[in-house]
């Protein structure tokens, strides 16, 4: 089971969920995975209508200990749960304490640049000790809206989790765990038009739809209008084809790294 939980909403949750795990879970496995959303304010899945690659589900706060035994028979990683913000993630890690992880669980904390993201992924990650026997060899962070894929942009922009020597950052994350593992995610207009066509860009990346072919069959049908569409569905789908080479497939090979699926 791979748990997504921060104290702090608007980190991009569902955007590491969905955009990020639930394709890398979906190759390693070869079939559908089961998304649960736990989220009595939001349900942010909802707008993946389209998506082909996870069977969603909504959890309501009062059904928490169905979670037990998921946990327990789960142990390779079939299971992503999207845990709500604010006062959700802290209701779910407690509840989750209660029974322990079984050593089943890899924990993704998301945080964007913020001072509020670094010290709630902070406050995320020291109730997550309270749980995991090796906290550090099951918790991962993804670094959410990153500005370049570059190591060393990375670490300047995301000073709440690597920290500064010249500038004041006392609650940077690296002064709380040693070596943590973690990946940036960066930030693109195709994460939100994928959203919009209610799909995941590495689904809209591997469409198998030729839509030069259609363009050009409706160019002389005469259906300019069609012509324009297709052209359109064809940039998008390009430029999801960048972005699963340029980003997602560097953190898959962190996750392979990091994520043992047994075949």
């Amino acid at each position: 089971m791979i748990i997504i939980p921060q104290t702090k909403g608007g980190v991009g949750k569902s955007t590491v969920a969905m955009q990020v795990i639930a394709p890398y879970l979906y190759k390693k496995h070869g079939k559908k995975i089961r998304y649960i959303e736990i989220d009595d304010e939001n349900n942010d899945s909802r707008s993946f209508t389209r998506t082909e690659i996870v069977d969603k589900q909504m959890l309501g706060t009062n059904k928490l200990s169905d979670l037990d035994e998921l946990m327990l028979m789960d142990d390779n990683h079939e299971i992503i749960v999207d845990v709500g913000g604010n006062k959700t993630s802290s209701l779910v890690l407690e509840e989750i304490k209660k029974v322990g992880s079984f050593g089943n669980v890899k924990w993704i904390i998301p945080l964007g640049d913020g001072e509020l993201d670094g010290k709630n992924a902070i406050a995320t990650m020291k109730k997550i000790r309270k749980i995991e026997e090796n906290p550090e060899k099951n918790m991962l962070f993804a670094l959410n809206r990153a500005i370049s894929m570059e190591p060393d942009y990375i670490e300047e922009q995301f000073i709440n989790f690597f920290g500064h020597k010249y500038l004041d950052s006392n609650s940077a994350l690296y002064d709380f765990v040693k070596n943590p593992k973690y990946f940036p995610v960066k930030n693109d207009k195709i994460i939100t038009m994928s959203r919009y066509l209610g799909s995941t860009v590495w689904e809209m990346a591997y469409n198998n739809t030729d839509f030069a072919a259609k363009a050009i069959q409706a160019k002389e049908l005469g259906d300019v209008e069609s012509a324009r569409k297709y052209l359109f569905f064809r940039r998008i789908q390009t430029e999801a084809k960048d972005y699963v080479l340029g980003t997602l497939n560097r953190i898959f090979h962190d996750l392979d790294r990091w994520i043992e699926i047994k075949k």
